[in-house]
């Protein structure tokens, strides 16, 4: 629990500490959906490298993979800015 310090009026105090409550819980949102594309990118790569390209979802495979990758970038820079 954080305690106030009487520095700041304690509306300020209690905005500041609801708001970085909130940023706290969307990181976690965000942080959990990069380890979700983190897995499925291991499994598509698991996949190719074990079907080759001979498979027919090969192509939609590596479509499907720079999807996610662009994805778990643009999440990734969204989160450096909360």
């Amino acid at each position: 629990m954080v305690e106030y310090d009487n520095s700041k009026t304690f509306f300020e105090f209690e905005m500041e500490r609801k708001i970085n409550t909130k940023k706290n819980e969307g990181l976690s949102i965000h942080a959990s959906e990069i380890r979700m594309m983190d897995e499925l990118l291991s499994s598509l790569n698991l996949y190719m490298t074990y079907m080759g390209k001979e498979s027919n979802a090969y192509n939609l495979c590596l479509d499907l993979k720079k999807q996610i990758e662009e994805n778990k970038k643009q999440t990734q820079e969204y989160m450096e800015l909360i």
